[in-house]
Protein backbone atom coordinates (compact mmCIF):
# COMPACT_ATOMS: atom_id res chain seq x y z
CA UNK A 1 0.00 0.00 0.00
CA UNK A 2 1.22 3.45 -0.75
CA UNK A 3 2.55 5.56 2.27
CA UNK A 4 0.76 9.57 2.64
CA UNK A 5 2.39 11.83 1.68
CA UNK A 6 4.66 9.67 -0.88
CA UNK A 7 6.16 12.01 -4.21
CA UNK A 8 6.72 9.93 -6.64
CA UNK A 9 8.41 12.63 -9.03
CA UNK A 10 10.48 13.90 -5.92
CA UNK A 11 11.70 10.67 -5.26
CA UNK A 12 12.86 9.50 -8.23
CA UNK A 13 15.04 12.69 -8.90
CA UNK A 14 16.42 12.22 -5.54
CA UNK A 15 17.31 8.67 -6.90
CA UNK A 16 18.68 10.07 -9.78
CA UNK A 17 20.76 12.60 -8.50
CA UNK A 18 22.49 10.06 -5.85
CA UNK A 19 23.41 8.06 -8.98
CA UNK A 20 26.03 10.77 -9.89
CA UNK A 21 26.34 9.98 -13.76
CA UNK A 22 27.84 11.77 -16.21
CA UNK A 23 25.81 13.96 -18.07
CA UNK A 24 26.31 13.84 -21.81
CA UNK A 25 22.50 14.89 -22.80
CA UNK A 26 20.52 18.33 -22.18
CA UNK A 27 20.08 20.68 -20.04
CA UNK A 28 23.76 22.25 -21.34
CA UNK A 29 24.40 23.77 -17.94
CA UNK A 30 25.29 19.54 -16.83
CA UNK A 31 23.58 20.07 -13.50
CA UNK A 32 25.29 23.82 -12.46
CA UNK A 33 28.77 23.23 -13.90
CA UNK A 34 27.85 25.57 -16.56
CA UNK A 35 26.00 28.65 -14.56
CA UNK A 36 27.03 31.77 -13.53
CA UNK A 37 28.49 31.23 -10.20
CA UNK A 38 26.10 34.04 -9.45
CA UNK A 39 23.13 32.66 -10.16
CA UNK A 40 24.33 28.95 -9.18
CA UNK A 41 24.89 30.66 -5.65
CA UNK A 42 21.05 32.08 -5.49
CA UNK A 43 19.98 29.06 -6.56
CA UNK A 44 21.60 27.04 -3.78
CA UNK A 45 20.55 29.29 -0.84
CA UNK A 46 17.08 30.31 -1.56
CA UNK A 47 15.57 29.31 -4.73
CA UNK A 48 12.25 29.89 -3.42
CA UNK A 49 12.46 33.73 -2.45
CA UNK A 50 12.89 34.25 -6.85
CA UNK A 51 10.04 32.05 -7.95
CA UNK A 52 7.76 35.34 -7.81
CA UNK A 53 5.25 36.75 -9.54
CA UNK A 54 4.36 40.73 -11.33
CA UNK A 55 4.77 42.20 -8.58
CA UNK A 56 6.15 46.05 -8.61
CA UNK A 57 9.49 46.27 -9.86
CA UNK A 58 9.97 42.77 -11.28
CA UNK A 59 8.24 43.68 -14.47
CA UNK A 60 5.88 41.42 -16.68
CA UNK A 61 6.88 39.17 -19.46
CA UNK A 62 3.69 40.16 -22.00
CA UNK A 63 4.77 44.05 -21.26
CA UNK A 64 7.79 44.23 -20.47
CA UNK A 65 8.96 47.97 -19.87
CA UNK A 66 11.89 47.11 -16.84
CA UNK A 67 14.60 44.78 -15.93
CA UNK A 68 12.77 41.95 -18.47
CA UNK A 69 12.90 44.32 -21.14
CA UNK A 70 16.16 45.31 -20.15
CA UNK A 71 17.46 41.85 -20.02
CA UNK A 72 16.05 40.63 -23.52
CA UNK A 73 17.72 44.17 -25.08
CA UNK A 74 21.14 42.51 -23.89
CA UNK A 75 20.30 39.47 -25.53
CA UNK A 76 19.42 40.64 -28.49
CA UNK A 77 23.02 42.85 -28.46
CA UNK A 78 25.05 39.82 -27.70
CA UNK A 79 22.80 37.14 -30.50
CA UNK A 80 23.01 39.88 -33.03
CA UNK A 81 18.95 40.24 -33.75
CA UNK A 82 16.53 43.50 -33.58
CA UNK A 83 14.67 42.11 -30.83
CA UNK A 84 14.50 38.78 -28.66
CA UNK A 85 11.50 37.66 -26.81
CA UNK A 86 12.56 35.32 -23.59
CA UNK A 87 10.42 31.79 -24.39
CA UNK A 88 9.05 30.12 -21.01
CA UNK A 89 7.08 27.00 -22.92
CA UNK A 90 10.73 25.92 -24.74
CA UNK A 91 11.31 26.46 -27.95
CA UNK A 92 7.93 24.97 -29.27
CA UNK A 93 6.03 28.21 -28.07
CA UNK A 94 8.54 29.84 -30.36
CA UNK A 95 8.31 27.27 -33.28
CA UNK A 96 4.28 28.02 -33.02
CA UNK A 97 4.21 31.58 -32.69
CA UNK A 98 6.70 32.40 -35.63
CA UNK A 99 5.12 29.76 -38.05
CA UNK A 100 1.55 31.91 -37.22
CA UNK A 101 3.63 35.07 -37.80
CA UNK A 102 4.30 34.69 -41.32
CA UNK A 103 1.54 32.08 -42.55
CA UNK A 104 -2.14 32.81 -42.47
CA UNK A 105 -4.55 29.80 -42.36
CA UNK A 106 -4.63 27.50 -45.53
CA UNK A 107 -0.89 28.47 -46.97
CA UNK A 108 1.31 26.39 -47.90
CA UNK A 109 4.39 26.47 -45.97
CA UNK A 110 8.17 24.40 -47.46
CA UNK A 111 9.65 22.54 -44.57
CA UNK A 112 12.17 19.67 -44.43
CA UNK A 113 11.31 15.98 -43.14
CA UNK A 114 13.35 15.86 -40.21
CA UNK A 115 11.59 18.69 -38.54
CA UNK A 116 11.14 18.50 -34.64
CA UNK A 117 7.29 17.24 -33.61
CA UNK A 118 6.77 21.04 -32.82
CA UNK A 119 6.40 22.25 -36.34
CA UNK A 120 3.53 19.74 -37.08
CA UNK A 121 1.90 21.29 -33.89
CA UNK A 122 2.16 24.65 -35.48
CA UNK A 123 0.94 23.47 -38.46
CA UNK A 124 -2.30 22.02 -36.97
CA UNK A 125 -2.57 25.60 -34.81
CA UNK A 126 -2.09 27.53 -37.69
CA UNK A 127 -3.85 25.18 -40.63
CA UNK A 128 -1.03 25.69 -42.69
CA UNK A 129 -0.32 22.80 -45.84
CA UNK A 130 2.62 21.25 -45.74
CA UNK A 131 5.28 20.73 -48.63
CA UNK A 132 8.06 18.63 -48.19
CA UNK A 133 11.56 18.48 -49.46
CA UNK A 134 13.46 15.67 -50.37
CA UNK A 135 15.34 13.65 -47.69
CA UNK A 136 18.50 11.79 -48.29
CA UNK A 137 20.21 9.78 -45.51
CA UNK A 138 23.71 9.19 -44.69
CA UNK A 139 24.43 5.67 -45.46
CA UNK A 140 26.35 4.94 -42.86
CA UNK A 141 25.38 6.59 -40.36
CA UNK A 142 21.49 7.11 -41.04
CA UNK A 143 21.41 10.47 -40.20
CA UNK A 144 19.43 13.27 -42.60
CA UNK A 145 21.54 15.30 -44.83
CA UNK A 146 20.27 18.97 -44.55
CA UNK A 147 18.16 20.40 -47.65
CA UNK A 148 20.53 21.84 -50.29
CA UNK A 149 19.84 25.32 -51.86
CA UNK A 150 19.43 24.21 -55.58
CA UNK A 151 16.49 21.62 -53.70
CA UNK A 152 14.55 24.51 -52.16
CA UNK A 153 14.85 27.15 -55.81
CA UNK A 154 13.74 24.49 -57.16
CA UNK A 155 10.05 23.55 -54.62
CA UNK A 156 9.85 27.59 -54.45
CA UNK A 157 9.39 27.50 -58.52
CA UNK A 158 7.42 24.70 -58.70
CA UNK A 159 4.85 25.56 -55.94
CA UNK A 160 4.90 29.86 -55.66
CA UNK A 161 1.73 29.54 -53.57
CA UNK A 162 4.50 28.74 -50.30
CA UNK A 163 4.59 31.92 -48.30
CA UNK A 164 7.49 30.52 -45.87
CA UNK A 165 10.25 28.24 -45.69
CA UNK A 166 11.59 26.84 -42.40
CA UNK A 167 14.86 25.07 -41.89
CA UNK A 168 16.50 23.33 -38.93
CA UNK A 169 20.01 24.60 -38.62
CA UNK A 170 22.14 22.53 -36.99
CA UNK A 171 20.74 19.22 -37.46
CA UNK A 172 20.10 17.41 -33.85
CA UNK A 173 23.25 15.82 -35.08
CA UNK A 174 25.11 18.82 -35.60
CA UNK A 175 25.06 19.02 -39.14
CA UNK A 176 24.97 22.47 -40.69
CA UNK A 177 23.79 23.39 -44.63
CA UNK A 178 24.59 26.58 -46.45
CA UNK A 179 22.11 28.77 -44.75
CA UNK A 180 23.33 32.04 -45.98
CA UNK A 181 22.63 30.41 -49.95
CA UNK A 182 19.08 29.30 -48.77
CA UNK A 183 18.58 32.93 -46.95
CA UNK A 184 19.54 34.70 -50.66
CA UNK A 185 16.95 31.85 -52.43
CA UNK A 186 14.37 32.36 -50.06
CA UNK A 187 14.38 36.25 -49.99
CA UNK A 188 14.51 36.44 -53.91
CA UNK A 189 11.19 35.14 -53.93
CA UNK A 190 10.00 38.09 -50.99
CA UNK A 191 9.20 35.18 -48.34
CA UNK A 192 10.73 34.89 -44.95
CA UNK A 193 13.03 31.97 -43.27
CA UNK A 194 12.36 30.62 -40.13
CA UNK A 195 14.47 28.54 -38.56
CA UNK A 196 15.13 26.11 -35.63
CA UNK A 197 18.27 26.93 -34.17
CA UNK A 198 17.55 24.87 -31.09
CA UNK A 199 21.44 23.38 -30.91
CA UNK A 200 22.94 26.49 -32.29
CA UNK A 201 22.76 28.78 -29.54
CA UNK A 202 26.53 28.69 -29.14
CA UNK A 203 27.91 29.33 -32.67
CA UNK A 204 28.18 32.66 -31.93
CA UNK A 205 31.08 32.58 -29.57
CA UNK A 206 33.52 31.11 -31.89
CA UNK A 207 34.81 31.21 -34.94
CA UNK A 208 35.32 27.24 -35.74
CA UNK A 209 31.57 26.99 -35.62
CA UNK A 210 28.89 27.61 -38.11
CA UNK A 211 27.51 31.41 -38.92
CA UNK A 212 24.68 31.85 -36.53
CA UNK A 213 21.16 31.61 -38.22
CA UNK A 214 20.89 35.15 -37.92
CA UNK A 215 24.13 35.95 -39.43
CA UNK A 216 23.61 33.62 -42.61
CA UNK A 217 20.23 35.49 -43.10
CA UNK A 218 17.53 34.08 -41.28
CA UNK A 219 14.49 36.30 -40.55
CA UNK A 220 13.44 34.48 -37.27
CA UNK A 221 15.49 32.51 -35.56
CA UNK A 222 14.53 29.93 -32.31
CA UNK A 223 17.09 28.69 -30.23
CA UNK A 224 17.10 26.80 -27.45
CA UNK A 225 19.22 28.30 -25.00
CA UNK A 226 18.91 25.82 -22.33
CA UNK A 227 20.76 22.75 -24.65
CA UNK A 228 23.93 24.03 -25.07
CA UNK A 229 24.20 27.14 -22.89
CA UNK A 230 23.43 27.31 -18.93
CA UNK A 231 19.14 28.23 -18.73
CA UNK A 232 17.39 25.88 -16.93
CA UNK A 233 14.87 23.34 -19.00
CA UNK A 234 12.40 24.87 -20.96
CA UNK A 235 13.93 28.54 -21.36
CA UNK A 236 14.28 29.36 -24.67
CA UNK A 237 14.85 32.46 -26.93
CA UNK A 238 13.20 33.97 -30.07
CA UNK A 239 15.12 36.74 -32.20
CA UNK A 240 13.98 38.57 -35.20
CA UNK A 241 16.06 39.88 -37.46
CA UNK A 242 14.10 40.47 -40.70
CA UNK A 243 13.06 43.66 -42.89
CA UNK A 244 9.76 41.35 -43.99
CA UNK A 245 8.33 40.42 -40.67
CA UNK A 246 7.37 42.64 -38.04
CA UNK A 247 9.06 42.13 -34.61
CA UNK A 248 5.57 42.77 -33.08
CA UNK A 249 3.80 40.63 -35.29
CA UNK A 250 5.45 37.70 -33.19
CA UNK A 251 4.86 39.16 -29.77
CA UNK A 252 1.30 39.83 -30.62
CA UNK A 253 0.94 35.52 -31.29
CA UNK A 254 3.27 34.90 -28.54
CA UNK A 255 1.10 36.63 -26.14
CA UNK A 256 -1.67 34.19 -26.71
CA UNK A 257 0.52 31.16 -26.85
CA UNK A 258 2.79 31.79 -23.36
CA UNK A 259 1.40 31.24 -19.56
CA UNK A 260 0.45 34.57 -18.08
CA UNK A 261 2.21 33.44 -15.14
CA UNK A 262 6.05 33.26 -16.53
CA UNK A 263 8.21 31.08 -14.60
CA UNK A 264 10.76 33.67 -12.77
CA UNK A 265 13.43 31.05 -12.11
CA UNK A 266 13.33 30.34 -16.21
CA UNK A 267 13.45 33.87 -16.77
CA UNK A 268 16.42 34.60 -14.46
CA UNK A 269 18.26 31.61 -16.02
CA UNK A 270 17.89 33.22 -19.28
CA UNK A 271 19.04 36.65 -17.92
CA UNK A 272 22.31 34.69 -16.01
CA UNK A 273 22.93 32.42 -19.23
CA UNK A 274 22.80 35.94 -21.38
CA UNK A 275 25.34 37.58 -18.44
CA UNK A 276 27.48 34.82 -18.53
CA UNK A 277 28.12 34.24 -22.12
CA UNK A 278 28.50 38.02 -22.52
CA UNK A 279 31.57 38.16 -20.24
CA UNK A 280 32.74 34.80 -20.48
CA UNK A 281 31.61 32.92 -23.53
CA UNK A 282 34.32 32.49 -25.71
CA UNK A 283 36.51 31.20 -23.38
CA UNK A 284 33.95 28.83 -22.26
CA UNK A 285 33.19 27.55 -25.29
CA UNK A 286 36.80 27.27 -26.75
CA UNK A 287 36.95 24.70 -23.92
CA UNK A 288 34.47 22.74 -24.72
CA UNK A 289 35.61 22.21 -28.69
CA UNK A 290 38.50 21.13 -27.07
CA UNK A 291 37.34 18.55 -25.12
CA UNK A 292 35.38 17.68 -28.12
CA UNK A 293 38.39 17.24 -30.59
CA UNK A 294 40.18 15.56 -27.76
CA UNK A 295 36.79 12.76 -27.56
CA UNK A 296 36.61 12.61 -31.33
CA UNK A 297 41.01 11.88 -31.66
CA UNK A 298 40.81 9.37 -28.82
CA UNK A 299 37.78 7.83 -30.45
CA UNK A 300 39.27 7.31 -33.37
CA UNK A 301 41.84 4.96 -31.88
CA UNK A 302 39.19 2.44 -30.73
CA UNK A 303 38.67 -0.58 -32.89
CA UNK A 304 34.97 -0.92 -33.98
CA UNK A 305 34.19 2.39 -33.29
CA UNK A 306 33.45 5.33 -35.23
CA UNK A 307 32.00 8.72 -35.31
CA UNK A 308 30.91 11.52 -37.73
CA UNK A 309 34.11 13.23 -38.37
CA UNK A 310 34.46 16.73 -40.49
CA UNK A 311 35.22 14.81 -43.50
CA UNK A 312 31.33 15.07 -44.12
CA UNK A 313 31.83 18.73 -44.64
CA UNK A 314 31.39 19.60 -47.92
CA UNK A 315 29.14 16.64 -49.00
CA UNK A 316 25.41 16.37 -49.60
CA UNK A 317 25.04 19.63 -48.52
CA UNK A 318 26.80 19.54 -45.33
CA UNK A 319 28.77 23.25 -44.97
CA UNK A 320 30.00 22.28 -41.53
CA UNK A 321 29.93 20.51 -38.71
CA UNK A 322 29.51 21.34 -34.76
CA UNK A 323 32.14 18.97 -32.74
CA UNK A 324 29.85 19.01 -29.84
CA UNK A 325 27.95 16.76 -31.13
CA UNK A 326 29.43 13.18 -30.85
CA UNK A 327 27.50 11.00 -32.80
CA UNK A 328 29.42 7.15 -32.21
CA UNK A 329 28.24 4.30 -34.40
CA UNK A 330 28.67 0.55 -32.71
CA UNK A 331 28.09 -1.37 -36.24
CA UNK A 332 31.30 -2.75 -36.16
CA UNK A 333 31.09 -4.22 -32.93
CA UNK A 334 27.57 -5.85 -33.89
CA UNK A 335 26.09 -3.87 -31.03
CA UNK A 336 22.90 -1.58 -31.63
CA UNK A 337 22.95 1.85 -29.99
CA UNK A 338 20.27 1.32 -27.36
CA UNK A 339 22.90 -1.83 -26.17
CA UNK A 340 25.88 0.64 -25.58
CA UNK A 341 23.39 3.15 -24.23
CA UNK A 342 22.62 1.06 -21.31
CA UNK A 343 25.84 -0.73 -21.11
CA UNK A 344 27.62 2.83 -20.55
CA UNK A 345 24.80 3.54 -17.73
CA UNK A 346 24.80 0.82 -15.63
CA UNK A 347 28.14 0.04 -15.19
CA UNK A 348 29.76 3.13 -16.10
CA UNK A 349 27.32 6.12 -14.55
CA UNK A 350 27.25 7.67 -18.29
CA UNK A 351 24.22 9.09 -19.83
CA UNK A 352 23.82 9.59 -23.11
CA UNK A 353 21.39 12.18 -24.38
CA UNK A 354 20.13 9.34 -27.42
CA UNK A 355 20.59 5.98 -28.46
CA UNK A 356 18.85 4.85 -31.89
CA UNK A 357 19.64 1.19 -33.48
CA UNK A 358 23.35 1.60 -34.42
CA UNK A 359 24.34 5.02 -32.52
CA UNK A 360 24.28 6.96 -29.44
CA UNK A 361 24.48 10.79 -29.38
CA UNK A 362 26.61 12.56 -26.70
CA UNK A 363 26.26 16.15 -26.17
CA UNK A 364 28.82 18.81 -25.01
CA UNK A 365 27.98 21.84 -23.39
CA UNK A 366 29.69 24.98 -21.49
CA UNK A 367 28.78 22.65 -19.00
CA UNK A 368 31.03 19.87 -19.68
CA UNK A 369 34.41 19.30 -18.41
CA UNK A 370 37.21 17.43 -19.53
CA UNK A 371 37.31 14.77 -16.45
CA UNK A 372 34.02 13.83 -18.69
CA UNK A 373 35.79 13.19 -21.80
CA UNK A 374 37.69 10.87 -19.73
CA UNK A 375 35.34 8.51 -18.54
CA UNK A 376 33.80 8.70 -21.57
CA UNK A 377 36.72 7.40 -23.87
CA UNK A 378 37.62 4.53 -20.83
CA UNK A 379 34.21 3.22 -20.90
CA UNK A 380 34.02 3.15 -24.63
CA UNK A 381 37.90 1.49 -24.82
CA UNK A 382 36.55 -1.38 -22.07
CA UNK A 383 33.10 -1.97 -24.43
CA UNK A 384 34.95 -1.98 -27.49
CA UNK A 385 37.72 -4.92 -26.33
CA UNK A 386 34.95 -6.41 -24.56
CA UNK A 387 32.79 -6.92 -27.19
CA UNK A 388 35.60 -8.75 -29.59
CA UNK A 389 35.55 -6.27 -32.26
CA UNK A 390 34.82 -7.74 -35.74
CA UNK A 391 37.08 -5.02 -37.66
CA UNK A 392 34.61 -3.99 -40.27
CA UNK A 393 30.87 -2.24 -40.56
CA UNK A 394 28.10 -4.95 -40.65
CA UNK A 395 25.25 -4.15 -42.23
CA UNK A 396 21.97 -4.57 -40.04
CA UNK A 397 18.96 -5.00 -41.82
CA UNK A 398 16.83 -1.83 -42.65
CA UNK A 399 15.79 1.10 -45.06
CA UNK A 400 18.45 3.63 -45.59
CA UNK A 401 16.07 6.58 -46.19
CA UNK A 402 12.56 7.56 -44.66
CA UNK A 403 10.57 7.81 -47.21
CA UNK A 404 8.78 10.83 -48.92
CA UNK A 405 5.32 11.03 -47.19
CA UNK A 406 2.14 11.24 -49.48
CA UNK A 407 -0.16 14.13 -47.63
CA UNK A 408 -3.73 13.51 -48.47
CA UNK A 409 -4.83 15.49 -45.83
CA UNK A 410 -3.94 19.02 -43.66
CA UNK A 411 -2.36 18.25 -40.68
CA UNK A 412 -5.54 20.03 -39.28
CA UNK A 413 -7.72 18.57 -41.00
CA UNK A 414 -6.39 15.59 -39.77
CA UNK A 415 -6.12 16.28 -36.38
CA UNK A 416 -9.83 16.96 -36.21
CA UNK A 417 -11.44 14.62 -38.24
CA UNK A 418 -13.26 11.81 -37.20
CA UNK A 419 -11.00 9.63 -36.07
CA UNK A 420 -10.94 5.63 -35.35
CA UNK A 421 -8.64 3.25 -33.85
CA UNK A 422 -6.52 0.43 -35.83
CA UNK A 423 -4.07 -2.46 -34.99
CA UNK A 424 -0.65 -0.68 -36.28
CA UNK A 425 0.21 -3.43 -38.33
CA UNK A 426 -2.96 -3.10 -40.30
CA UNK A 427 -2.59 0.54 -40.71
CA UNK A 428 -1.06 0.41 -44.54
CA UNK A 429 -3.11 2.68 -47.01
CA UNK A 430 -4.78 4.64 -44.12
CA UNK A 431 -4.67 8.02 -43.40
CA UNK A 432 -2.77 8.86 -40.41
CA UNK A 433 -4.63 10.47 -37.71
CA UNK A 434 -1.72 11.11 -35.19
CA UNK A 435 2.01 12.06 -34.77
CA UNK A 436 4.44 8.89 -34.49
CA UNK A 437 8.45 10.28 -33.45
CA UNK A 438 10.97 8.36 -31.75
CA UNK A 439 12.03 10.35 -28.68
CA UNK A 440 14.43 11.49 -28.69
CA UNK A 441 14.86 13.75 -30.82
CA UNK A 442 11.35 13.99 -31.76
CA UNK A 443 11.55 13.58 -35.77
CA UNK A 444 8.41 12.49 -37.17
CA UNK A 445 8.23 9.28 -38.87
CA UNK A 446 4.06 9.61 -39.64
CA UNK A 447 2.45 12.78 -39.27
CA UNK A 448 -1.35 13.99 -38.82
CA UNK A 449 -3.01 13.65 -42.51
CA UNK A 450 -0.17 11.24 -44.31
CA UNK A 451 -0.38 8.16 -46.16
CA UNK A 452 0.24 4.97 -43.76
CA UNK A 453 2.88 2.59 -46.03
CA UNK A 454 4.59 -0.51 -45.29
CA UNK A 455 8.17 1.09 -45.57
CA UNK A 456 6.55 3.34 -42.47
CA UNK A 457 5.51 0.62 -40.52
CA UNK A 458 8.25 -1.60 -41.49
CA UNK A 459 10.85 1.01 -40.06
CA UNK A 460 8.46 2.08 -36.65
CA UNK A 461 8.38 -2.15 -35.87
CA UNK A 462 11.58 -2.11 -36.04
CA UNK A 463 12.82 0.74 -33.75
CA UNK A 464 9.98 -0.28 -31.15
CA UNK A 465 11.26 -3.84 -31.37
CA UNK A 466 14.95 -2.25 -30.58
CA UNK A 467 13.38 -0.67 -27.26
CA UNK A 468 12.61 2.73 -28.85
CA UNK A 469 10.15 4.61 -27.22
CA UNK A 470 7.65 7.53 -29.12
CA UNK A 471 5.73 10.58 -29.34
CA UNK A 472 2.49 11.26 -30.31
CA UNK A 473 0.84 8.04 -30.38
CA UNK A 474 -2.85 7.61 -28.20
CA UNK A 475 -1.45 4.35 -27.40
CA UNK A 476 2.46 4.67 -26.49
CA UNK A 477 3.15 0.97 -27.24
CA UNK A 478 1.87 1.03 -30.63
CA UNK A 479 0.36 -1.65 -30.75
CA UNK A 480 -2.86 0.64 -32.18
CA UNK A 481 -3.00 4.00 -33.73
CA UNK A 482 -5.37 6.33 -34.58
CA UNK A 483 -6.70 6.79 -38.40
CA UNK A 484 -8.82 8.99 -40.49
CA UNK A 485 -12.10 7.70 -40.93
CA UNK A 486 -13.07 8.52 -44.12
CA UNK A 487 -11.68 10.73 -46.14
Amino acid sequence: MRKSGYMPLIEALIKNKNKNTVAFHMPGHKKGRGVHRKFAGLMQSDPFAIDMTEIPGLDDLHNPVGPIKESQQQAARLFGADMTFFLVNGSTVGIHAALLSVCRSGEEILLPRDIHRSVVGACILAGLKPRYLPLELDEEFLVPYPPAPEEIAAMLEKHPLIRAVFQVYPSYYGLAGDLSQTAEVVHRHNIPLVVDEAHGAHFIFSDELPLTALQAGADISIQSTHKTLGAFTQASMLHVKSNIIDAGTVGRQLGILQTTSPSYLLMASLDAATGHMEGAGKKLVDKTMRTARYIREQISRIPGIKCFGESLSGTCGVTAIDPTKIYISFRGLELSGYQAAQMLLKKYRIQVEMSDRFSILCMLSVGTGADDGDKLIRALTEIAAKADPVGCQKTIPGPVYIPPPRVILTPKEAWFGTLRQVMFNEAVGEVAGELVAPYPPGIPLLCPGEMVTEETVNLISELKSLGCTFHGPGDPTLGTIKVVDSV
